[in-house]
């Protein structure tokens, strides 16, 4: 059963999300092929949660981590209750070992340089809310 909260891709600052650190920006409107991110949770049968991280105009790029910045490529930062909890450099995460009650999950996409992407000034990124 997916479990779908926020039903379209927004920024953070509309869904009323924000997080801070200290990452640069890389500017994406400009591009002809703009990337975007959609968050998917799926309840694991056993416990926790199935992450998923669906991507259009974005590669994830394990191997140039660290390295500079290619339009297109990089990986994701993954925030829970506006707190960064890691990188994925991929699209599955299992998450688990969340305390019960409500959570705010944000996904953002970032470079190989790790600065952030962002279209118009706001994160490319997506907000889910969930109930453990």
């Amino acid at each position: 059963m997916i479990l779908l909260l926020a039903s379209h891709s927004t920024t953070a600052a509309e869904q009323g999300h924000t997080h801070k650190h200290g990452h640069d920006k890389i500017e994406v409107s400009a591009l002809a092929d703009k990337p975007s991110v959609t968050l998917h949770a799926m309840r694991d049968a056993k416990s926790g949660w199935n992450i998923h991280i669906q991507t259009i105009n974005f590669r994830f790029a394990p191997e140039n981590v660290n390295t500079h910045p290619t339009a297109g490529e990089g990986h994701a930062h993954l925030y829970i209750n506006g707190k960064k909890l890691t990188r994925l450099y991929g699209p599955w995460f299992y998450l688990n070992g969340l305390p019960a009650g409500a959570h705010s999950l944000q996904v953002t996409l970032n470079a190989n340089d790790h600065s952030e992407l962002v279209l118009e000034g706001e994160p490319v990124a997506y907000n889910l809310d969930i109930t453990q």
